[in-house]
């Protein structure tokens, strides 16, 4: 899915999902993008990064005006973090990790603090169930509305063991695709808002396109399919836009649940498939929000947010983890790397910079 630049942002502003560096001053980033050749090579007309250019994982020129340029150029002083703090590095190498691809920013700036690979696109796996929860939870319905879950929901994966036609609650629908990371709860998620399954996917899709993300795209709500596809960059926009929910924080932050069975007058307990929020071992870190995914061709994946303590609020970490060796390894990487980002940068205030 490519898409031209100018219209996304077009679509973004009627839309009123406006990313933050579309609200600040373009026609400045297009004046340094039209006399710096290397901006140039790196960036075409549309301000659309050009695949194996220096934009290395870099979204668009907006992107670079607000990692970077806003440090080169007095006149993109609008693009600087709105932050108290900022942080800066202290120059150490990061951890060397078992997967393939990451990127590491922080949550209250948006700066990126490490990357690898971070612009390869990969199969994003149960990630994508936290596009198809954001679809459903902005009609805004009753979350004790009840809803069928089918035999045809069943795709393979992790789901629910329930008969054809067993109901529940809206809510514990989307416990049961974001904690339990049901497929076949996530189907039948998709059919609550009344839309086909083509409309269903195109309100997803629609997600990627207004924050300008050329290289996501969605074909079912599950993630069992090898075309739900993004980069960890454009992961990271999309996941930091999705985590703003707090139902989506309240969902996967939830270690365990009981969801009732409506029609059999049964429950069934479902495990966060998140180890972070309960093995011991990750006990130096607090997660606010997270998603696992895994497919054979993926291998493990993870989008996280998370903080040093609950009350360690000013470095808030967003990591997105693309192809973990195994299980274990996609929270251990993601441990390394938090440990290490909390290590060696300082966070400076912003008015000292």
């Amino acid at each position: 899915m490519r898409i031209v630049f100018g219209i996304v942002i077009g679509l973004v502003m009627v839309v009123g999902l406006t990313p933050a560096a579309f609200a600040f001053d373009q026609e400045a980033v297009r004046a340094i993008h039209d006399v710096r050749p290397d901006l140039q090579a790196a960036f075409d007309e549309n301000g659309v990064a050009i695949p194996g250019t220096a934009a290395g994982f870099l979204i668009d020129i907006y992107d670079w005006a607000e990692q970077y340029g806003w440090r080169e150029h007095e006149e993109l002083a609008s693009y600087a973090p709105t932050s108290s703090f900022i942080p800066e590095h202290d120059g150490s190498a990061h951890p060397e990790v078992t997967a393939e691809n990451f990127i590491v920013l922080d949550k209250s700036s948006g700066q990126i603090l490490a990357a690898q690979n971070a612009d390869v696109v990969w199969p994003v796996a149960s990630l994508t169930k936290l596009v198809t929860a954001d679809v459903v939870l902005e009609e805004e319905m009753d979350m004790e509305l009840v809803f069928a879950v089918n035999a045809i929901d069943d795709v393979g994966g992790a789901k629910l063991y329930v008969e054809d036609g067993a109901t529940f609650t809206l809510d514990d629908l989307f416990y049961s695709a974001l904690v339990g990371s049901a497929n076949n709860a996530a189907n039948a998620l998709s059919r609550t808002c009344g839309m086909n399954h083509d409309e269903f996917l195109f309100a997803m899709n629609r997600r990627p396109y207004e924050l300008g993300l050329a290289y996501t795209e969605f074909v079912d709500p599950t993630g069992i399919e090898l075309g739900n596809v993004s980069t960890a960059r454009e992961m990271a926009r999309l996941a930091g836009h999705i985590f703003s929910s707090s139902d989506i924080r309240r969902y996967t932050t939830t270690a365990s649940r009981y969801v009732d069975v409506l029609s059999e007058g049964s429950q069934k307990q479902i495990k966060n498939t998140n180890w972070m929020l309960y093995y011991p071992e990750f006990d130096d870190v607090y997660v606010t929000a997270g998603k696992t995914g895994y497919l054979h061709e993926s291998k493990w994946n993870l989008a996280v947010q998370l903080r040093s303590s609950a009350e360690e609020t000013d470095k808030e970490l967003l990591i997105i983890i693309f192809g973990a060796a195994s299980r274990p390894d996609s929270f251990y990487d993601t441990e390394q790397l938090a440990n290490w980002a909390w290590q060696n940068h300082d966070w400076i205030s912003a008015d000292a910079i």
